[in-house]
């Protein structure tokens, strides 16, 4: 293989819950591709998760051991939490893609409507806590990591976004990256307490930009950009909303970028090395545009193996469609219009 059809790509991996096995499949696909090397990760809840995993595996083995480590941490999520929401296993059997009719999730979520987690969960136990610390060895993204990661949270006082980088990436930092407040108490670092990173930068894109060289950047989205239909039910209204909440602040953030660029292009903003940079980035989507609007919000609780596979396939397959389309592009052009996406 010629060295220069090597490329080098950046990530930002969006949060959805069970979902994110969806960008199992995508991460999977990517490495399995050895004409691609990765400079930058930024995630966000389970896409935080996937970055940590997958480098941390990337440390211990190379390609092989990324993949196998993914693949060992979404078993483990299916075998072990498949009955915790999901129902016996008779019910996944009879129905295994259902997302709707899970008594337990269904009795838990109408609680939390009422308690919050510190009623509800006053021990505050976290399965996955314990399992996060048996798939991950922390040190090995705080020291000598190939890769640099860029963590989100939500700093709960300020509503600001906190990003936790190599050296900060503790099980703590990808806890509080996955804090849903209705469900998990905040996560305490330092004396700052912390919530789900979706609702301040889900994924965020900026640190690839300002903190990495390489101009292309894959965004890998679990959220639906657009629906087809005005939702009209007061579930389906509530899921809506729960989605925009977690898109808005993407949303706007690729919205600057694409504003950005486009005053730099018109050169109405000076030429600086910021500007410089900006006009550089080449940003690509690798979307869920089948799933994701064929499920409900709540789906993403569903850990059930059958679940999980489908949604890992679905990540896969997108993705080998992407690389056959784009490989060729990486460095040049993106398929995608930022402007007219965004703007």
């Amino acid at each position: 293989m010629a060295e220069n059809q090597v490329k080098t790509i950046n990530l930002a991996l969006q949060g959805g819950g069970s979902h994110g096995a969806f960008t199992w499949g995508v991460l999977d696909r990517l490495l399995e591709d050895d004409r691609l090397l990765f400079e930058g990760i930024s995630g966000t809840s389970s896409g935080a998760m996937n970055a940590a995993v997958a480098v941390n595996g990337f440390v211990e083995g190379g390609r092989a051991g990324a993949r196998q480590a993914l693949r060992t941490f979404w078993e483990r999520i299916a075998n072990e939490f498949s009955e915790i929401f999901s129902g016996p296993l008779y019910m996944s059997l009879l129905n295994p893609f259902n997302d709707t009719n899970h008594p337990a999730l269904e009795n838990y979520l109408a609680l939390t409507k009422t308690f919050s987690p510190y009623q509800l969960n006053p021990m505050d136990m976290n399965p996955l806590r314990e399992l996060v610390s048996k798939s991950i060895n922390f040190e090995n993204l705080r020291s000598n990591c190939p890769v640099k990661l860029f963590i989100a949270a939500t700093h709960v006082r300020s509503g600001k976004l906190k990003i936790f980088e190599n050296n900060e990436i503790t099980i703590d930092a990808l806890m509080a990256s996955a804090c849903l407040p209705s469900i998990h108490r905040a996560v305490e670092i330092n004396g700052e307490s912390y919530w789900d990173g979706g609702y301040s930068g889900n994924p965020p894109v900026f640190p690839l930009i300002f903190n990495c060289r390489q101009k292309d950047i894959v965004i890998v989205l679990l959220h639906p950009l657009e629906i087809e239909e005005t939702p009209v039910t007061a579930e389906r209204i509530q899921e809506r909303a729960s989605e925009l909440s977690f898109n808005a602040a993407f949303l706007r953030e690729m919205r600057a970028i694409a504003f950005s660029k486009k005053m730099i292009e018109k050169e109405i903003m000076p030429g600086g090395k910021l500007e410089s940079r900006m006009h550089e980035i080449i940003i690509h989507l690798v979307q869920d545009k089948v799933l994701s609007s064929q499920h409900s919000f709540k789906s993403r609780y569903n850990t059930l193996p059958s679940f999980i596979n489908l949604f890992y396939k679905e990540g896969y397959k997108t993705t080998d469609t992407w690389l056959q389309n784009n490989f060729r592009n990486l460095g040049n052009k993106s398929l995608v219009d930022i402007e007219k996406l965004f703007s």
